[in-house]
Formats: structure tokens, sequence, C-alpha cells
């Protein structure tokens, strides 16, 4: 009886079924406790006016090494637990590229009691899990693979921030079957690592889907920091790894769960010639949010009529949420064929032409119109006046570019001629990557909530 009294004990212990990452299934753990020295270091960090450049640093540190956007995406990833709609990043890359070091290198930051660490995930699993064991927690599956049969779940989970479900269950006072209801609440933050090119798509539409690095520039950083560390003192590395990673789980620890508020987003732009833009631009307004979010040591908090905080978005917080979706979510010339390119560069000419000249006509009132008014449209007949390509290699390549969205089809029907209007804006010459639609950070006006200048 006393063994069977133990092992009673021993099985309501607060340890029962913790999870991987030791973390107790209905997220009771607490953090450790934090000495003063442990909290100024961890506010001094969130306060420094370089904070994200030092969470590079850290990476970099930790071996990391490379990846800038992937770990700025990732750290405010993480950091966005705490929001009402949490950011999801999907990492899609070949097999061996380093997509799951990427992963867990971004994932070390966070406290252990708010990182979850899944291997693989049957499909009702998350319906069942406690109540509180993914709230403000980061939800990290190692690869796609293993959760096919939970991407329901976990669009679910993304969407709504909850997970309910019904079942059926037998009374074991009756013998009478009676319905159970389980409900699983989020927000959750999600990590996925895949090699699999065609994802579900409605899943895919739900996670900024990022890839590694694999070009052999990178390569030869990763073996130049191999070999660095393996003549290095491996214990002092170590605890120099350690200090890094409480620091930053400290910081975290530290992040409160204000409200955000956007004085400029009347004014932001996001490229309209896209069904799939109805989407994503919800994830760009959050990134911009996750990021403010971030920097909340750094700004004034305000105090709000029904009792909570709340930080304002700069035009900081936008610029760097710009590179990231121009990195992420953007494009490069690259895709498009070497004719199609040449092409694209010549309507960009044509338009800038189309405009000088109405500006002229108009005394230079017209500034701008040309690109984004009803009189910035051209025919494939005045594309061959102005570059003198043959018809067919206009018709050609003209497609491919209508086909990719460089160019928007806007008339053609009932025997009128096709007219078409550039959305291109001039990006990417120099082989970066860009998004179209944007407004840059430094377009935007002193004074928030007007209209965007186009």
């Amino acid at each position: 009886d006393r063994l069977i009294d133990q092992c009673e004990k021993a099985g309501a212990g607060p340890d029962r079924d913790a999870g991987a990452n030791g973390a107790a299934p209905g997220g009771g753990d607490q953090p450790p406790p934090m000495s003063a020295e442990e909290r100024a270091a961890a506010e001094e960090l969130g306060r420094s006016k370089d904070l994200f450049e030092r969470i590079l640093r850290d990476y970099e540190a930790c071996g990391l090494v490379g990846e800038r956007a992937n770990k700025l995406l990732g750290y405010i990833a993480m950091s966005s637990r705490k929001l009402t709609h949490p950011l999801s990043m999907l990492i899609l890359s070949s097999s061996g590229a380093g997509k799951t070091a990427l992963q867990d290198g971004i994932c070390a930051f966070c406290p252990p009691e708010s990182l979850v660490k899944v291997t693989s995930l049957s499909g009702k699993a998350l319906f069942y899990k406690d109540r509180t064991s993914l709230k403000n927690k980061v939800l990290a599956l190692e690869e796609g693979d293993g959760a096919e049969d939970a991407a329901y779940a976990i669009r679910s989970l993304i969407s709504s921030g909850v997970l309910i479900c019904e079942s059926t269950v037998k009374d074991a006072a009756t013998g009478r079957l009676t319905t159970q209801r389980n409900e699983v609440e989020g927000p959750t933050a999600l990590f996925l690592t895949t090699t699999n090119p065609e994802i579900d798509a409605e899943t895919k539409s739900r996670f900024f889907v990022t890839s590694v690095d694999e070009s052999a520039a990178q390569t030869e950083r990763i073996l130049s920091f191999q070999r660095r560390a393996y003549f290095n003192d491996g214990a002092r590395q170590e605890q120099s790894h350690d200090a890094v990673l409480r620091l930053h789980r400290n910081f975290q620890r530290l992040l409160k769960p204000v409200a955000v508020r956007n004085p400029y987003a009347a004014k932001l732009r996001y490229g309209d010639t896209r069904l799939q833009g109805r989407r994503d631009q919800p994830k760009y307004l959050n990134l911009i949010k996750a990021t403010a979010f971030l920097r909340q040591m750094g700004k004034a908090v305000r105090g709000e009529p029904g009792g909570g905080r709340s930080v304002e978005v700069d035009a900081e917080d936008i610029a760097l949420a710009n590179e990231l979706a121009h990195e992420i979510l953007g494009r490069a010339l690259d895709e498009l064929s070497y004719p199609g390119r040449e092409l694209l560069i010549v309507l960009d000419e044509l338009v800038a032409a189309n405009g000088e000249r109405l500006k002229e006509k108009s005394g230079g009132g017209a500034s701008g119109l040309a690109r984004s008014g009803p009189k910035g449209s051209f025919t494939r007949r005045e594309i061959r006046e102005f570059s003198g390509w043959a018809p067919v290699r206009v018709h050609r390549y003209l497609k491919e570019l209508v086909d990719l969205e460089y160019v928007l089809a806007e008339t053609g029907r009932n025997g009128t001629p096709y007219r078409y209007r550039l959305a291109y804006e001039g990006q990417g010459r120099d082989g970066s990557r860009f998004m179209l639609g944007l407004i840059d950070a430094a377009e935007l006006a002193a004074a928030p909530g007007g209209e965007a200048k186009t």
C-alpha cells in the first residue's frame, strides 16, 4: 500500500507527462528565478538602438552563420507568440541543406517553458492537448512529413487561434454514450521544416515561406566557422553560448503583452495585382506589428482607456518589415528569361518617357500619373514602335511578363485593343530581391493618418 501511495504521489507531480522540452502539458512550468543583474542585462538588450544587429551577432556567436533575413524573421516570429495573431514560419529547402539546424538555432533563443518541440504529429494529437499547453507558445515541428495528417489542425490553430474537438465517449458509470468537448487555446507561433515543394497550398499560405541559403558562398561561411570552432576551447565556447542563450531567454520573458498601434496603416501599400494579396497583406501587417512589439522596451508605453498599455509602430519598424518582405516574400528578375528581362526594362523606359511627355504637356503638374493613372497604359503597337522589336517577339515575351504579373492586362474584350499597365517599378536591376507594391518607409510623411504618396 505504501508503495502504491508513493507511485500515485509521483504520478501527480509537476513533471507528469512532460514534453520533450521539459514543459508540462498544461503550460504550468515557471521560468527560473532571474537575478537583478540578469534583469538589467536583458532590459539593456531590449532598449539598445542596435537590437537587431545584436541579435544577428549573438546568433553568429552561437554557430548560426549567414541567413540574415531568416534569423531576423525567425526571432520576430518567435517573439510574436505573445501577440493575438502570431507569425508562423515554414522553411522549405533541400535535404541536408540545414533547415532543421536553422530552426533549432532560432528556437534555442526561446525560453524552454515557451517552446514545444515535436518530431512527429498524428492527425488528432493537437486537438487533445491540455487547454493551455499551446497558449502563447512556440510549436516547432521538425519535419513536415511527420505532420501531414495534422495539416488541418495546424491551419485551424494559425487561423482561429483555438482548437475545439467534440468526441463520443462512454460514460463509465451509466454505460451510455455521451459527448466530450476538448478545447486547446492559442495563440501559437508555428515553425515547420519540409523538403516537399508540393506541400498543401492551404497550409502553405498561412506561413511565411522561406528557404535556406544553399549557395557556395554560404557553404564556405559554414565550413570556415566549423574550422574556427574546432580549434577553440570547447568548454569556454560552451560557457559563452550559455550566457548568450540565458540573456535572450530572459529578454523574451520580460516582453509584456502590450497592444501595438500602427498610425501609418492607412498610408501603407501592398501589391493589389493578385488575389493572393488578400491573404498575404495581413501577414505583412502582422510582421510590422510583431517588429514593433519586439522593440517595445525602446518605445514610449501609453496607457489605454480600458487599463491596458500600448506602443506605436514607427518608420524603423516598417523599414525592417519591408526589408524582410522583399527578401522572404519577394522575387528576383532571374526568374525571367533574358529576353523577358530586356522587355521589362524597355517597358519601364517606355512608361518613364510617357510620363515626361505628359508632364511637359501639363506644365509640370502631372508627375507620377503616367505610371499609376489610366494614361500610363500602353498597347503592343506602342511597345513595338518604342522598342523596334518584331511583333512575334513582343507577343511571346509580353505574355511571360503578364503570366508572372510584372505587367497587367487591363482591357482587350469585344474587339477593343489590348492595353497593359506596368506593375514593376524598377526594382532588382542589381540582382537583389524585391516585392511589388510596398511603400518605402522613407516616403511616409511625418504626420500619420493621411493618404499614401503614390
